[in-house]
């Protein structure tokens, strides 16, 4: 029987209000804003419908709602239509890598692979009772996997493992050694996985100043810049979680692990795991072997979410015994929150980007008044911040395809240093740390609710935006002037 004072719903006064305001800001935009040339009406549209999205992700506290209201209200806006909008965001390469690979990662998890490296990283003598040390392995393991496949896979397969250690140490969620070990991965994979120019971040950067006809790019002197930099964002992560965040790390340095406690891998986990190391293996032939060779421009064709597809499907059709059913694959374990998330995001890029909105050439408009007649070293701090900002209220790669024309053609105008702005300017389109959207990689981490406290992705993503720029311009700046 139920009590008289059950509650029947979870609505609270603040959440309705908010909620209001979010949809109020969506669809009332267009009628209080004038557009100014070059922006549109309709850019203005899409602009109020972006807010009012954001809104509801930030401070009303939603991901499902204000993601589905802002593609549905782009439908049926004057860009576009609701089932061209739902084919933009739904079928966005992104959005499909991010399913096919929760549903791989399942796979891997539902094997008990995940708990398995996880005692054999946690009991190497080098990190035993070292709690800091541990941190940088993992976040070294991070940039491993980052140069193997796409930041977003990479971090999708490095969430399950530090959960799994801290679960092996009796961690228990929202502690701050696995939260921040979590953003350190999220930070310095981020940074490490523009290493190579062919990858999705940097290839959008390179053929933009490629097309404005820019001098040849030093490709070695580039990745060394690029290494020395991920150093300095392990050296500096450590400081910070050693001297300022400084977790409760007793259970850690308390606990000894031995491997030989752990039962040996059974068959079907060995066959798992050679699986999952086949699989990496094809993903990478495109990026290693050139396109002229059959096999790897068939798979280049494929794309990375065709060859998880099929990965996924071919797990399947072995039958396993052990293994999960397809409908436990998208059951368990599939974050639909950031589906959602980025379905959005990158339907509003879309719509950003269409010269139908204005809002392209609306920005540069605003950001070259800001840059006239500054030194070269202002110019290229001026231009990356914006950058920055930018990244942070809509998304990276998103930005970085929208912005880095307008940015770079700035830059050779006014005589900047074009190398030297073109790798400032790809960490920075890089740091989508602040927002969900702002990157797939956030998305996901911001998702980690019950490891990673609500506010600590907002907070240490300004953290590190700020840490970034600094040493872009502390570092990064004077490094490349001398190397490029």
């Amino acid at each position: 029987m139920e009590t008289a004072n059950k509650r029947l719903t979870k609505l609270t006064p603040a959440y309705v209000i908010n909620s209001i305001i979010a949809i109020a800001i969506m669809i009332g935009f267009k009628y209080v804003v004038t557009p100014v040339e070059p922006l549109t009406p309709v850019g203005v549209e899409i602009l109020g419908i972006f807010l009012g999205v954001v809104y509801g992700w930030l401070i009303v506290g939603d991901i499902f709602w204000p993601s589905l209201f802002g593609l549905v209200f782009m439908g049926l806006s004057e860009w576009s239509t609701v089932a061209n909008v739902f084919k933009t965001g739904f079928g966005h390469n992104n959005v499909m890598l991010m399913l096919f690979f929760f549903l791989f990662t399942n796979i891997i998890s539902g094997a008990g692979i995940t708990e398995y490296v996880a005692r054999w990283i946690t009991s190497r003598k080098i990190a035993q009772g070292k709690p800091y040390i541990l941190s940088i392995l993992i976040w070294i393991a991070t940039c491993v996997i980052y140069f193997m496949v796409t930041a977003t896979a990479g971090f999708m397969i490095m969430i399950p493992l530090i959960i799994e250690i801290s679960r092996i140490y009796g961690l228990k969620p929202g502690n701050m050694w696995t939260c921040f070990t979590m953003i350190g991965a999220f930070v310095i994979g981020g940074t490490s996985y523009i290493l190579l120019p062919y990858k999705s971040l940097p290839l959008v950067v390179f053929s933009s100043y490629e097309a404005l006809g820019g001098e040849a790019v030093n490709y070695p002197m580039y990745m060394l810049i690029i290494i020395l930099t991920t150093l300095v964002f392990i050296a500096l992560t450590f400081l910070i979680m050693k001297y300022i965040v400084k977790p409760d790390v007793s259970a850690i340095e308390s606990q000894i692990i031995d491997m030989s406690q752990i039962p040996p891998l059974t068959k079907y986990q060995k066959a798992v795991f050679a699986y999952f190391c086949a699989v990496i293996a094809v993903v990478m032939i495109p990026n290693f072997v050139p396109t002229s060779v059959p096999i790897s421009g068939f798979l280049k064709g494929m794309g990375t979410p065709g060859i998880v597809a099929m990965a996924v499907l071919g797990w399947y059709a072995l039958r396993f015994v052990d293994g999960q059913d397809m409908m436990q694959l998208f059951s368990k374990g599939v974050n639909w929150g950031v589906i959602f998330i980025l379905a959005c995001a990158m339907t509003v890029a879309a719509a950003v980007s269409d010269p139908v909105t204005g809002i392209q050439a609306w920005l540069g408009v605003i950001i070259e008044p800001m840059v006239a007649g500054k030194s070269p070293f202002m110019l290229t701090v001026i231009l990356c911040s914006f950058a920055l900002f930018l990244t942070n209220v809509g998304n990276n790669q998103s930005v970085a395809a929208i912005i880095t024309p307008i940015l770079l053609s700035i830059g050779m105008a006014s005589g900047a240093n074009m190398l030297v702005l073109l790798t400032c300017l790809l960490l920075c389109c890089n740091a989508g740390y602040c927002t969900p959207p702002a990157s797939a990689t956030a998305s996901l981490l911001f998702a980690q609710t019950e490891w990673v406290p609500s506010k600590e992705p907002y907070k240490w993503g300004l953290v590190f935006s700020i840490i970034t720029v600094i040493v872009c311009f502390s570092f990064v700046y004077p490094l490349s002037s001398l190397l490029l």
